[in-house]
């Protein structure tokens, strides 16, 4: 018999990474259009996605290794 019962699949961490980059993104790139035009938010922006993404990625290898 199959076990594929047995072998629960685990969802992906990329959407729910790329969601919280957009998110931090368009933050950061907020604030920092303030002080710095539309140069800051796009610096703010690329700087704002690849922290908001790194976290989630790092936070789910982190609870994967618990387990």
């Amino acid at each position: 018999m199959n076990d594929s019962k047995d072998k629960i699949r685990k969802p992906s961490p990329m959407p729910r990474a790329v969601l919280a980059g957009l998110i931090a993104g368009i933050t950061a790139g907020y604030v920092s259009s303030l002080f710095a035009g539309i140069l800051g938010f796009v610096i703010g922006f690329v700087a704002g996605a690849i922290v908001g993404s790194r976290t989630v990625l790092l936070m789910n290898r982190a609870s994967e290794q618990t387990q």
